[in-house]
């Protein structure tokens, strides 16, 4: 697959003065005649990509908008198929094969609504369909979406456009639409992704690995880093991945499907140990976090109940944090009832109830429930 230069293109720019048709149309018009010239010629092949629509367009003479609509109506006859972030792909009109994944889309979706509608009102050949509007409010899709969808059935044969005054026109029933396979059967993109994520990580991490960004992901399934993020989002929610800020990255939380094939690695819990060293919750919890179970130790080993903590100074130099690491982890005490922060001369951070560690109960229900790491540690 190569991408075509403009200088590939030997062939006459199209002269708009001397056509009745609007500018989407000529674009069209010559679109098909020099794919068919090139490709007669040899200049060109089926699977090469189309240049910079940007370029394409000032070679034209048009706007990117207007080679965009035209483009898109060649793509309906088949004669390209596009793939965003990767680019527009010359096809073979007389194939049926797709060369990207097929994926539905809000246009797809109001294409089939329209032929719904047709059959559903027993709709004559001949007979006018509702007006772009109308159909927007019937349908509840943007009114883009729906002349975008008219225009396809235009170019499938289903419709056709009869002029009426000066810009205007109304959309005519054409031909007729079999019953079989009314249904919005496309795969959605960004869930399409998602299964492709999280068949990636699970075949190249372990649980509690921080997994690849998603710059990575997006070269590696050549799609838009827009669509890896949402694609990232159904993942989170469905707790197959956890996403932290900054530094922390994205962790590999766990799946059924891992624990099924796994189950006698000890990564299956996050509070299993990776190795001898590494705790899998060190991945898992922002610094804070791991600074807050430090500061109950502190306290324990250190204060009374009443007492008054040293300043968030000098507790940052006993842990070994930032100040603003100490102030969230206090913030979370005294929102758990466990310390008090007052104001004034005499005031400061006291101590309201001692914290506590992790109850021994539950770490007998933890091992009750993970019972093979006690032979795996054993042996």
């Amino acid at each position: 697959m190569a991408r075509i230069q403009i200088s590939q293109i030997n062939f006459p720019v199209p002269d708009f003065k001397c056509s009745l048709l609007s500018k989407e149309k000529v674009v069209l018009n010559w679109l098909i005649k020099w794919l068919d010239y090139a490709i007669g010629a040899n200049i060109i092949q089926y699977g090469d990509f189309l240049p910079e629509k940007s370029k394409l367009a000032s070679y034209l003479g048009v706007s990117t908008g207007t080679l965009q609509n035209a483009i898109r109506q060649a793509e309906d006859m088949g004669y390209f198929e596009s793939r965003q972030s990767v680019g527009t792909l010359v096809k073979n009109p007389n194939s049926k094969e797709n060369i990207f994944e097929k994926t539905g889309s809000k246009k797809d979706k109001a294409v089939l609504l329209i032929k719904k509608y047709i059959l559903d009102t027993n709709l004559k050949l001949g007979q006018a369909l509702p007006n772009v509007k109308e159909f927007s409010r019937m349908i509840g899709l943007g009114d883009s979406t729906i002349r975008l969808a008219l225009e396809t059935l235009v170019a499938q044969g289903v419709l056709k456009v009869v002029p009426l005054k000066v810009n205007k026109s109304k959309w005519v029933y054409n031909s007729l639409i079999c019953p079989d396979g009314i249904q919005f059967k496309g795969v959605n993109l960004v869930s399409s992704i998602a299964k492709k994520i999280k068949n990636y990580i699970s075949q190249n991490c372990n649980v509690g690995d921080k997994i690849p960004s998603n710059s990575f992901f997006s070269k590696e399934f050549n799609i838009s880093i827009r669509t890896v993020n949402e694609a990232t989002r159904i993942l989170n929610e469905q707790k197959v991945i956890l996403s932290r800020r900054g530094r922390y990255g994205t962790i590999y939380i766990n799946s059924p499907e891992k624990i099924k094939m796994q189950k006698n690695r000890e990564e299956k819990s996050l509070f299993m140990s990776k190795g001898k060293t590494q705790p899998l919750q060190e991945n898992y919890l922002y610094c804070w976090e791991k600074t807050l179970d430090a500061l109950k130790k502190y306290i324990i080993q250190n204060h009374q109940s009443g007492e008054k903590i040293p300043p968030m100074r000098e507790l940052a130099c006993i842990l070994n944090v930032s100040t603003n690491t100490i102030k969230r982890a206090i913030s979370v005490l005294c929102e758990e009832g466990y310390l008090i922060a007052q104001r004034g001369k005499y005031g400061g951070v006291f101590i309201l109830e001692m914290p506590h560690q992790q109850k021994e109960s539950e770490a007998f229900t933890w091992l009750a429930l993970n019972p093979d790491v006690v032979k795996i540690k054993q042996n």
